[in-house]
C-alpha cells in the first residue's frame, strides 16, 4: 500500500489564508499536545495544539477561545511541511498540488500581515510574514509566593587565591608611656666628632702686673734699598729685602696722574692764550709784531691792553706803545 499524502482541503487552505489575516500580533510560537496552560506565554503570543491542530491566541490576559485549522490528526502530524494532495472534490484524474510552508518572518508592529508564494500555482511555498504585536501593558505583581525550604548545606568550596595586600591603614593613637627599662651595657666610644665653630671672643682679662725688664737685645739697622717709580694707578709697596734685624727696605712709588698746567709746545711768537672760559683750557696763538720800517714817524707797539671805556677814560696819562683795545 502507498504511503499516506499528508493533504489539505481546499477549504483548509483557505482558513490558512484567512488565518494570516486574522494576525495583527505576533512574540513567540508555541506548541503542546494539549491547551494552553492559564499561565503558558507572554501577552502576544501565539499557541498551537499539536493533538486536535487548535490555534490559541494572540495571548491577552487569557488565550480566549482556539481557532481550529481543520487538520485531521490522523492525516497531519505537524503544521510545517504541509502538503496538498489527492482530490480536491470531483474524480479528475490531474496531477496533485502541493503546498509547502516557506518562511515565517516576524514583522514589525503596526505592519499588515503577508503571505507570498515563492513556487508555482501547482508547488506552491507559502512565505508568512507576522508582524510583532504592540508591547502590552505591564502586569500588576504576582502575590509573593511561599518560602521555600532551605537547601542542605554545599560542600566547602576551594580556597581563593590570596589578595593583593591592602593599603596601609592611617596610623594609629600613640600607645601609653611603658616602664624604664633595665640599663644597657656600656657601649664602645663613639668616634671623634668634627671641631665645632669658633666660639664668640670672651671679655678683655683684668691687666697683668708689669713683668721685669728683659735682658738688652741686640741693636736693629734700618737700610734704605731700591726706590722704583711704579705705573699710574698701581700700589705703593714697600718689601724688606734684609732680615728683622738688619732691614734692608725697597720702595715702590706709583707714578701721580697728571696734573693740569701750562700746556708744553708753542712756537716762535707765540703766546698762551685762553681758548674757552672753562680753568685750565688754553692754546697757543701768534702773537702780531709791529714792523715799523720804511715808516717815518711811527712808533712800534710794544703792549695790547684790552679794557673798558670807562678804565680807559680813567689813564692818567697812555702810553704811546700800548694798543688800548676798549671792549
Amino acid at each position: 500500500m502507498a504511503a499516506k499524502t499528508e493533504e489539505l482541503t481546499l477549504a483548509q487552505v483557505t482558513a490558512l489564508v484567512r488565518l494570516t489575516k486574522k494576525v495583527e500580533a505576533f512574540n513567540n510560537l508555541l506548541s503542546g499536545t494539549g491547551s494552553p496552560a492559564p499561565t503558558a506565554g507572554n501577552p502576544g503570543d501565539w499557541y498551537i495544539n499539536t493533538k486536535d491542530y487548535t490555534l490559541f491566541g494572540p495571548k491577552t490576559t487569557t488565550w480566549g477561545e482556539g481557532f481550529p485549522l481543520g487538520i485531521d490528526s490522523d492525516t497531519r502530524e505537524q503544521i510545517t511541511g504541509l502538503t496538498v494532495g489527492g482530490n480536491l472534490g470531483g474524480t479528475g484524474t490531474g496531477t496533485a498540488a502541493t503546498i509547502e510552508v516557506g518562511t515565517v518572518t516576524t514583522g514589525a508592529a503596526g505592519t499588515d500581515a503577508t503571505v507570498t508564494n515563492t513556487g508555482t500555482s501547482e508547488a506552491a511555498v507559502f512565505s508568512f510574514t507576522i508582524p510583532r504585536g504592540d508591547t502590552g501593558a505591564t502586569g500588576e505583581t504576582g502575590s509573593q509566593g511561599p518560602q521555600g525550604e532551605t537547601g542542605s548545606q554545599g560542600p566547602q568550596g576551594d580556597a581563593g587565591p590570596q589578595g593583593d595586600t591592602g593599603p596601609t591603614g592611617p596610623t594609629g593613637p600613640t600607645g601609653p608611656q611603658g616602664p624604664q627599662g633595665d640599663q644597657g651595657l656600656q657601649g664602645d666610644p663613639g668616634p671623634q666628632g668634627e671641631t665645632g665653630p669658633q666660639g664668640a671672643t670672651g671679655p678683655t682679662g683684668d691687666t697683668g702686673p708689669t713683668g721685669d725688664t728683659g735682658p738688652q737685645g741686640p741693636a736693629g739697622t734700618i737700610a734704605i734699598g731700591t726706590v722704583t717709580t711704579g705705573a699710574e694707578g698701581t700700589n705703593a709697596s714697600v718689601t724688606n729685602s734684609g732680615t728683622s734685624s738688619a732691614a734692608t727696605l725697597n720702595f715702590t712709588i706709583p707714578r701721580g696722574d697728571t696734573g693740569e698746567g701750562i700746556a708744553t709746545g708753542g712756537a716762535t711768537n707765540q703766546a698762551l692764550v685762553k681758548a674757552s672760559a672753562t680753568d685750565y683750557d688754553t692754546t697757543w696763538a701768534s702773537v702780531v709784531q709791529s714792523n715799523t720800517t720804511g715808516i717815518t714817524g711811527a712808533t712800534a707797539i710794544t703792549n695790547a691792553v684790552f679794557l673798558s671805556q670807562s678804565a680807559y677814560d680813567a689813564l692818567a696819562t697812555k702810553d704811546s706803545t700800548t694798543l688800548y683795545v676798549i671792549t
